[in-house]
């Protein structure tokens, strides 16, 4: 699991996350609804109308992103590219995808999942509201709310601003004219960075006219989308470094093991003090992995137990780490460090430990390849 993240289960079998920056937005937007929304609306509604129809509004509301990323993800999983997990944070939702369309066709299908699904939405709520009008004010104005906000969060996705949906199908637009993904993600990217501009100067114009709440909202969005824009054409370009490129490669075969019953006074003494002093070890034999120690490990124990305390009962046990195989793309590799923040990985062969992978041999080559590319 990713760190700062609370799992909420599977939907389609697809694991889901929050992010807890989402929690604030959830907050935010309940007081929004149930603090000004509906008392300005509907003024002869009960404090107590006005909360439950704004929890209520704001659940489906989420629910409404959840269901925008789960259209993505069924889309991704329909062309089988593998989908880890759809999380929610500040800005919404994004569905984590191992792997990258294999063409514009696929890209276009799978980027306009989402905005379908909202506008989809939107038009359903609509129907609802009609349908509600008549009969129950509360419920007209909790689908009318809804079939706004999902009209909203369609129309905004589909902005030409990479990496919004609407920057990615312009992405396989121009990959569809010139078969290059690389050149049309470099266009998508800087367009996105125009529009970011765009909405820099439009938070700018807001907060000099004194509305500075929502001044200072449009300008964290600006500087979010630049920053994704230019973070999501870097990624490519890197994933298309490492591509063809596995584990086995760079992984240290070297591995140095440590006896499960060694104390930690000895492993300071003999292992971890001295020129051969590493990040981390290996507590086990290579037929028998029991875990992984590192030297921050040690601030567990207090230093009057070390010759008590052996070495297998700090390492983190084998069932806990994230471990490669020797022929794992080192994309995936890379992708597995960040998200556990470690700096090594074992690789294991069918259960036998064969080496490290470590993020300092994964840097050294991939500044070996920027180096050969054109």
């Amino acid at each position: 699991m990713a760190r700062g993240s609370i799992s909420l289960g599977k939907l389609f079998g697809i694991p889901v996350r929050v992010d807890l920056s989402w929690l604030f937005i959830v907050v935010w937007v309940t007081w929004s609804l149930a603090g000004s929304y509906f008392p300005t609306r509907y003024p002869s509604w009960s404090s107590a109308l006005v909360w439950g129809m704004g929890l209520l509004t704001s659940g489906l509301f989420f629910g409404s992103v959840l269901l925008h990323e789960v259209g993505h993800s069924l889309v991704a999983r329909g062309q089988h590219l593998p989908v880890t997990d759809i999380t929610l944070y500040i800005f919404g939702g994004a569905s984590q995808i191992a792997e990258e369309p294999r063409n514009a066709r696929e890209e276009l299908l799978l980027a306009g999942a989402g905005p379908a699904v909202s506008l989809g939405l939107a038009g359903l709520f609509g129907l609802g509201y009609l349908a509600a009008r008549p009969l129950s004010e509360p419920l007209a104005a909790v689908t009318l709310f809804l079939a706004g906000i999902n009209l909203s969060l369609g129309l905004f996705n589909l902005i030409p601003g990479y990496p919004l949906d609407g920057g990615r199908v312009l992405r396989a637009i121009l990959w569809g004219a010139r078969r290059d993904v690389r050149w049309a993600t470099r266009w998508a990217s800087r367009t996105g960075r125009g529009v970011a501009g765009l909405f820099v100067l439009f938070g700018v114009y807001q907060a000099s006219t004194g509305d500075w709440v929502s001044g200072l909202w449009v300008l964290f969005i600006g500087f979010f989308l630049d920053g994704a824009s230019r973070s999501s054409y870097q990624q490519l370009t890197l994933r298309q470094l490492l591509e063809g490129h596995v584990a086995g490669e760079i992984m240290a075969e070297d591995c140095q093991l440590l006896p499960p019953q060694l104390s930690l006074d000895v492993f300071v003494e003999h292992y971890l003090v001295g020129e051969g002093a590493r990040r981390c070890y290996v507590v086990g034999t290579r037929e028998e992995l029991v875990g992984l120690l590192t030297p921050s490990d040690l601030q567990k124990v207090p230093h009057d137990r070390w010759l008590t305390t052996r070495v297998r009962e700090v390492a983190m046990p084998v069932e806990h780490l994230r471990v490669v195989a020797p022929d794992t793309p080192l994309w995936t590799a890379l992708q597995q460090l960040t998200a556990e923040g470690v700096n090594q990985m074992p690789v294991l062969d069918r259960g036998r430990l064969v080496g490290m992978i470590s993020r300092d041999r994964l840097l050294s080559l991939i500044r070996r390849l920027s180096e050969l590319e054109p």
